[in-house]
């Protein structure tokens, strides 16, 4: 090793000298030195705000985001509106300090006495407490009110997340004035990341574009997925000799399970088959009061499970009834441990099902139904699926991949 001295000017005498040992220990402390400097600048504080910290597809990429993060080192702090500490220790790193917001933007009636009061309270706590410190990264993994928040905020780079398609499901309209507030709210922050090209395509078409749109797709953990589902307990027994559709998912209207529900029932008539719903959510009792008082036999309603894949992986079909997707996670989880899928059409599903795994019907009840009566009248067009998304799947994509993505946006 050589270094090259350029002594003054004046002199006009270059000299090379030969490294001894006393320079090669100089120059390995320098080195090590130097990659602990990088280390820890990479050690980011990173804030994370949401309103659940477990619900959905958007609260499970939330959970293996922050699994990736820790892991590599990084300080994370969520922010959630709904949880609680007992959910926080199953669900997340050991190493995630957990806030709960005692503030959030609801859907009461303006100018209202509620709504001066929680306004009020919310503006002393963002004033006073949120822009006391400054992270490193702060994230918003949800449209509406964790975004209107997280740009608020001290940080070095936001990010901000969106997980529902604008055009059929606005949802966070409530939390802004007006549209063009809700666009200039996107402006605040480095990314606004899309989580399908028909999520980007659909806050351009319903607000326009704030010119920092991207799409990231949410990763899976393919192995951690196929794990669970070896893992089958005792209530998860296939139906002898029939059929079985398994939908999955939040028990939320969107999802359209009442529908669902109104469709098996017009086909156990002629059908002998069973339809299982895996999921919780608010539209549960309504669906129980629902199955009790129309007589459906071929629908049972699971409610939540902490693993669900082996109801998943156990169906012969997988069916998704929603009116609105951005990133269909359940379809994705669905194809990972080979099982066909029939869906109603909306933008994301077409974006992500490709045809030889499965069916994309009309969005109606009526298409809808004809396609699980297909399935009923064809069995053979179930293994014909199975067979292509063995072939053709490229499930571990799904992770590594998408994974890296997220790092070269939150890292670089």
């Amino acid at each position: 090793m050589v270094f090259r001295s350029h002594c003054h000017s004046g002199t006009g005498i270059c000299n090379q000298l030969l490294c001894g040992p006393q320079q090669k220990r100089e120059a390995g402390a320098l080195h090590q030195g130097k990659r602990k400097v990088e280390e820890k600048s990479m050690n980011l504080k990173i804030l994370l705000i949401n309103d659940k910290l477990h619900a959905g597809g958007a609260e499970l990429a939330l959970q293996n985001l922050s699994a990736c993060l820790t892991a590599r080192g990084h300080s994370l702090t969520l922010w959630a509106r709904q949880g609680d500490r007992e959910l926080l220790s199953r669900k997340y790193p050991p190493s995630v300090k957990y806030r709960r917001l005692p503030f959030w933007d609801g859907p009461c009636r303006r100018f209202s006495p509620q709504w001066f009061f929680y306004r009020s309270c919310r503006l002393l706590f963002e004033g006073f407490l949120l822009r006391l410190r400054k992270w490193d990264v702060v994230v918003a993994f949800k449209e509406g009110p964790s975004m209107r928040l997280a740009a608020k905020l001290r940080a070095g780079k936001k990010f901000a997340w969106v997980h529902t398609d604008f055009k059929s499901l606005h949802w966070s309209a409530h939390s802004f004035h007006s549209p063009e507030d809700e666009l200039a709210c996107m402006r605040h922050f480095d990314k606004v990341i899309c989580v399908s090209q028909a999520g980007a395509e659909g806050v351009i078409q319903t607000l326009g574009d704030p010119g920092n749109l991207c799409v990231r797709y949410n990763p899976l953990n393919v192995r951690a997925i196929s794990a669970s589902a070896a893992i089958v307990p005792e209530d998860c027994v296939r139906p002898l000799g029939r059929p079985l559709f398994v939908a999955l998912g939040r028990l939320s209207a969107v999802k359209r399970y009442d529908m669902l529900m109104d469709i098996c029932g017009a086909l156990e008539k002629h059908f002998d088959f069973e339809l299982w719903i895996v999921g919780g959510g608010e539209e549960e009792e309504a669906l129980q009061a629902k199955l009790r008082s129309s007589g459906i036999k071929s629908v049972r309603l699971l409610g939540n499970r902490d693993n669900p894949y082996p109801y998943l992986a156990a169906a012969d079909w997988f069916v998704s009834s929603s009116a609105s997707e951005s990133h269909p996670i359940a379809l994705q989880e669905a194809l990972v441990l080979g099982v066909p899928v029939i869906a109603s059409f909306c933008p994301a599903v077409a974006e992500t099902l490709d045809s030889r795994f499965g069916l994309v019907t009309g969005a109606d009840s009526a298409s809808l139904l004809a396609g699980l009566r297909r399935a009923l009248l064809e069995p053979a067009l179930a293994g014909e699926c199975r067979a292509n998304i063995c072939r053709f799947y490229d499930k571990e994509r799904l992770w590594e991949g998408r994974l890296r993505e997220m790092y070269s946006l939150l890292e670089e």
